[in-house]
């Protein structure tokens, strides 16, 4: 009976302990993702490095204290004409009497329906795209010079043709938000996807992954931190084009608010609603970073963390 040699057994051994589901495996060493080893290193001295909790509020509460304590002298002593300043205030009180009119609600409802639809298509369109562009060298050759155009064009020019195609309805916001906000993500996304490291994608291939695994286990994980950071620079377009195109045709909508204020010389007001545009600006950044907390903390896998 012939024997088989030793060294051959072992090598078959190994090779068949290596044979683990492609999609768990790869999930399991995907970049974001830590291993057991690494949750339990902690560098030397972090601990005494890094500041107190509490100073990071206090520091932004005491900035937007001082700020708006700026904003009230400026307002009161420094700026004599009350159409071109308000001090913040009147800006306050021109604000409540929105809201006891009953108008400020539903302006503001406006202006978020209109951006977050706005806001959703271009995510889809921009990730969508932004894959496309990082992953297929022939369509980044292609396509890549005409979104780059697109990208450095002033597009919220393009809303006198948005309200002749789609009319002075919300259709056309959407539509202007869309528009401003892809870019961004477009290119963010495709940036994202081109820096993952070619090692992932060998990890993948070693495993027997699809193209559908890799994408989902490796690509977007490694690519969502730059898609983020994309997604907050497309807000502050997208808002921008809620303004727009509620500046030029609009019933209702903090664009809307403006441009009645100004047309009445009405500062308080009008400056009310370029502060409820920053403020929602604030917040959907900051949605967007709980939102990244999330997702990484979800890439964690269970037991590790101890």
């Amino acid at each position: 009976m012939k024997t088989v040699p030793r060294h051959a057994t072992q090598h078959a051994s190994q090779h068949a302990s290596q044979r683990v589901p492609p999609a768990e495996s790869v999930a399991a060493l995907a970049p974001g993702r830590p291993r057991a080893a690494d949750t339990h290193r902690v560098s030397r001295g972090g601990a005494r490095a890094r500041p107190p909790a509490w100073r990071a509020p206090i520091a932004t509460a005491l900035s937007v204290l001082i700020g708006l304590l700026a904003w009230e002298v400026a307002g009161r002593w420094l700026v004599s004409n009350p159409i071109l300043f308000a001090p913040f205030s009147r800006v306050l009180a021109a604000g409540f009497s929105q809201w006891q009119q009953g108008r400020l609600a539903h302006d503001v409802a406006i202006s978020l329906l209109e951006f977050a639809l706005g806001f959703t298509l271009a995510s889809v369109l921009g990730v969508a795209g932004g894959l496309a562009l990082g992953l297929s060298r022939g369509t980044r050759l292609i396509f890549e010079p005409w979104a780059k155009i697109l990208y450095a064009s002033p597009l919220v020019a393009l809303m006198p043709f948005f309200i002749l195609v789609f009319g002075i309805g919300i259709a056309s916001k959407v539509a202007i938000v869309a528009t401003v906000a892809v870019m961004p993500i477009l290119f963010n996304t495709a940036s994202g996807v081109r820096s993952v490291d070619s090692a992932w994608h060998d990890v993948a291939h070693a495993f027997e992954c699809s193209r559908l695994q890799t994408l989902v286990h490796v690509v977007l994980p490694a690519a969502l931190p730059t898609i983020l950071v994309g997604m907050r620079l497309a807000v502050g377009r997208g808002l921008t084009g809620v303004a727009v195109g509620e500046l030029f045709a609009a019933q209702a909508g903090l664009g809307y608010l403006i441009t009645t204020a100004g047309q009445s010389f009405d500062t308080p007001t009008l400056l009310f609603g370029v502060a409820c545009f920053s403020v929602l600006g604030v917040l959907l950044m900051a949605a967007l970073d709980a939102l990244e907390r999330v997702a990484r903390r979800g890439r964690e896998p269970a037991g590790e963390m101890r």
